[in-house]
């Protein structure tokens, strides 16, 4: 295999297991949420699964905590 090969090869195998990565990082997160109704994850769940890059971007974007972040504060 020449080297140009042998790079497109290696790129497309790391690009591949960061996007498995994400996605099964976003099922995690959807699982673990609890501002989240059972249907509401499964849903989210559904979307992430049938429209992998689509699902898990909009997550990401529009989740409950959009990368990570609260963005309301709950008041007692």
């Amino acid at each position: 295999m020449d080297s140009p090969a042998a790079l497109a090869v290696a790129l497309a195998s790391v690009v591949a297991v960061l996007y498995i990565a994400a996605i099964a990082y976003a099922i995690v997160q959807i699982a673990r949420t609890r501002d989240l109704s059972e249907v509401e994850k499964a849903l989210w769940m559904i979307a992430v699964v049938f429209a992998p890059l689509l699902g898990a971007l909009v997550w990401y974007l529009a989740g409950p905590h959009p990368f990570g972040l609260r963005l309301t504060h709950k008041v007692r």
